[in-house]
């Protein structure tokens, strides 16, 4: 468990772990000014604990930026308490465990916006419907599409979106340099015009470096192609098309085909040797949303500060991988003070510092408006904010289902058999069409 309370408001962090657009706040809503008055209880002088179980770095980063120690100086009756795992589907199954036993959940539970189709069709009975909370009129910042997506059939808001990820390529410029190609972002953008010509690039890169990998693994690779098409796993009414419709089978065997030609650093992402490999320069390139900056950051050290850079997405393609959302339980002890935190976590102030930090891109309308001009040092200076905010303008608003999430995983996990264990792309497809329709039907 994270504690996110100390009296130098420093974050005790002994890990317990495995290892878009939100609203400015009224005073009732959990304001965003230094000098409001204590809330989120009825009685402001009564001490509370909010917990939270999250994954994939969502509370790291609020930490890192420091929004967690400045709610707690607006509210000195609160201490909030973390654990977080890295991984979204171990995350997963441990909340759907939970919610099954009728037990156990934390006051805060982020959800990955793969299960929000679900989450909004299925579990409208377990949370608080952000739209009869005092942060009702902060959702008219967000887009439709992040409201919709976690809006149910009776119009109840089930989350609070966090942030969104506008897709780009983020690269070692100094590998490149040592492999006697061109580290500027405007000079490779003039080489890597397409994915065809990303692929040659990276086959020039190997032959320059003995066989060293162009990218991180292939289930980053198939992630950034499928990100970029109009549909994915579902069409527009709702019905599974990813066995048969023009993105998933050509992105997966694009990405196989990356795999067999040894560009591909046969790296699982997020497990331990990912997360060296961007430290030690394993890899070139990785398809990299806007979250993915401080986990880079985070993982690759400050010794390796302006040797990696972003570079956006061939032909002005716009992507989107990933984007959150703050849910509270409807059982929740401490369910006004965590609607609270949550609502101030997702302002438009607090995302528009996250993301000026390096950390993660806004949901927030309102913010990503103020954060176009952003720089980020550790990247060589890279205009992340113009990056990142024209990928989102031109990230196609892709239909959600209700069991993304695992076809996503049932995918992912065949790509990876390709990868590191020689399968062949027919066979691990089709490995993945029987998993699929076993599991989901």
């Amino acid at each position: 468990m994270f504690s996110a309370r100390t009296r130098s408001r420093k974050a005790v962090l002994a890990v317990a772990a495995l290892g878009v657009a939100s609203l400015g706040l009224s005073a009732c809503g959990g304001s965003s000014s230094s000098d409001s008055e204590p809330v989120g209880t009825a009685d402001p002088n009564q001490d509370v604990t909010i917990t939270v179980d999250s994954f994939g770095g969502i509370f790291a980063n609020y930490e890192k930026a420091g929004l967690l120690d400045q709610y707690m100086e607006d509210h000195p009756n609160v201490t909030i308490e973390y654990s977080e795992v890295q991984q979204e589907s171990d995350y997963w199954t441990a909340l759907a465990t939970k919610i099954n036993s009728g037990s156990g959940l934390a006051d805060i539970q982020p959800f990955e916006i793969s299960r929000a189709a679900l989450v909004s069709s299925q579990q409208q009975d377990v949370w608080v419907d952000m739209l009869q909370t005092p942060v009702a009129d902060q959702l008219e910042e967000e887009t439709d599409a992040a409201v919709g997506a976690v809006t149910t059939e009776d119009g109840a808001v089930l989350g609070l979106p966090t942030d969104s990820g506008p897709m780009a390529i983020c690269y070692r410029s100094d590998k490149l340099e040592e492999a006697g190609l061109p580290s500027d972002p405007a000079e490779l953008a003039q080489q890597i015009t397409d994915w065809d010509s990303y692929e040659s690039v990276g086959e020039q890169y190997a032959e320059a470096t003995g066989g060293q990998a162009w990218m991180d693994s292939v289930g980053g690779y198939y992630r950034v192609l499928t990100s970029v098409e109009p549909v994915r796993n579902y069409d527009e009414e709702g019905e599974p098309t990813w066995e048969t419709n023009d993105t998933v089978k050509p992105s997966f065997d694009r990405a196989a085909s990356a795999a067999e030609k040894g560009l591909t650093a046969g790296l699982s992402q997020f497990d331990p040797a990912w997360n060296t490999a961007m430290n030690t320069g394993d890899f070139a390139t990785i398809a990299c949303p806007a979250w993915m900056l401080g986990y880079i950051k985070q993982q690759a050290g400050d010794e390796n500060a302006g040797n990696w850079n972003v570079l956006p997405l061939p032909q002005e393609l716009g992507g989107n991988w990933g984007g959150s959302f703050l849910a509270v339980p409807q059982d929740s002890p401490n369910r006004e003070a965590a609607v609270d935190l949550a609502a101030w976590l997702t302002s438009a102030e607090a995302e528009a510092d996250e993301f000026r930090q390096g950390l993660a891109y806004p949901s927030n309308t309102v913010a990503q408006e103020q954060t176009t001009d952003v720089t980020d040092e550790y990247f060589n200076g890279a205009p992340i904010g113009e990056i990142f905010s024209t990928a989102a303008q031109a990230a196609p608003n892709q239909p959600l289902g209700v069991d993304d999430g695992a076809i996503d995983q049932a995918i992912g996990d065949a790509l990876t058999a390709v990868e590191a264990n020689g399968v062949a792309p027919d066979e691990a497809w089709q490995l993945a069409v029987r998993t699929i329709n076993d599991t989901v039907g």
